[in-house]
């Protein structure tokens, strides 16, 4: 196992729970904040507007997580509920829509009034309106990598931080991997290494690209009282132009804000960690607009990695030349929910030979038929 955030504990966790022997290796610390697995919150809704197809795999990742927070002890996940916010026509409010259509999802339409009336932290424009999903929530994202990787090391894997790997090769008897401290032989290779995948991965030249994004908490300027999770849902927000934004309730540390996706390509390594004012104003001007109460000081911020593939939808696959060795990245900026479910998916894909989760929309051919 190569990387362990949100997916490479999850893969690790379900390998040792059916028995099998587990190595995982990760270049930095547990629950580093180099990657995209950090930052405290991370939302979870079954509305999926992405594709109606991920919604059997998050309905599974959220039985996943209850069953781990009962499992560990540990507070996984809270249920705010979650509004969505654009124009009828956006790809946001219309996938929702279709999702829950098709899959039978408790969802409510808002008018802007009533919107407006349920939740007055929220201007939105006249033009627009609002879903509300109320079996959605918030995932707490160092908690779930803590509470995979602990009971994963009581079950018996071996998890090694600080340790980034050299070299790799792979042939029909196994995979080798090669580090600073030693050298492993293993039956089978997982890649679970975020922006790092293509760095790893050379010889498959995917069409991937790291994307710099930051976040922030706001100390709320007003009615600080009605930005508290028993009060506010998490938000996400299409723009006329198609930008989106997201926020997340206080939770104690200030109303969480970003944009989704900033069109900062870089590289892992070469990624800025220093967050700017250029970084922030969108941020604001995006609050002073539609939420601005929640536009106070700035309390704290971060940096945060995607590793987007052209169509945003993730890679979860058999490598095309090592049948032995599976790849499992590609998030996009919204896959840490579905980590649960994943490592059932990859368990099952290299225990069993398949898995009874449908992955189709995740397989790595589709780079190389439209090529």
């Amino acid at each position: 196992m190569i990387g362990l955030g949100g997916m490479g504990t999850a893969i690790a966790y379900n390998l040792a729970s059916r028995g099998a022997e587990v190595l995982g290796l990760e270049r930095f610390s547990l629950n580093h904040a180099n990657g995209s697995s950090h930052g405290k919150s991370r939302i979870i809704r079954t509305a999926y507007f992405e594709h109606p197809s991920y919604v059997p795999l998050v309905k599974r990742a959220m039985d996943l997580w209850l069953k781990l927070q009962a499992d560990s002890g540990t507070n996984l996940i809270r249920f705010t509920g979650g509004l969505m916010f654009g124009r009828p026509e956006t790809q946001l409010i219309s996938g929702t829509l279709e999702s829950a259509r098709q899959h039978h999802l408790p969802c409510e339409t808002l008018s802007i009034q009533e919107a407006k009336s349920r939740f007055p932290t929220f201007h939105p424009n006249e033009d627009e309106i609002a879903v509300y999903e109320p079996k959605a929530g918030i995932l707490f994202p160092e908690n779930c990598i803590e509470a995979h990787t602990r009971l994963a090391e009581e079950l018996g894997a071996e998890l090694h931080f600080n340790e980034p790997i050299i070299e790799w090769t792979a042939n029909r008897d196994g995979v080798s991997v090669k580090t600073k401290n030693a050298s492993y032989q293993a039956k089978y290779g997982i890649f679970a290494a975020g922006a790092w995948l293509t760095e790893l991965l050379p010889e498959l030249k995917l069409p991937l690209q790291c994307e710099r994004n930051c976040v922030f908490w706001f100390k709320p300027s007003k009615n600080q009282n009605l930005f508290a999770a028993d009060r506010m849902p998490f938000f996400l927000w299409e723009k006329p132009d198609g930008e989106h934004f997201y926020g997340i309730p206080d939770l104690g540390e200030g109303v969480k804000v970003a944009r989704h996706h900033s069109a900062q390509y870089t590289s892992p390594d070469a990624a800025s960690r220093n967050v700017t004012e250029q970084d922030e104003t969108p941020v604001r001007r995006f609050l002073e607009s539609h939420i601005p109460w929640a536009g106070g000081s700035v309390l704290s911020s971060a940096t945060c990695l995607y590793t987007n593939s052209p169509d945003e939808h993730f890679i979860i696959d058999h490598h095309p030349r090592h049948k032995n060795v599976v790849i499992v990245s590609a998030c996009s900026g919204h896959g840490f929910k579905f980590a649960s479910a994943i490592g059932e998916a990859v368990t099952e894909m290299l225990l069993d030979g398949k898995t009874t989760h449908d992955i189709s929309l995740f397989n790595i051919e589709r780079f190389h038929r439209n090529q």
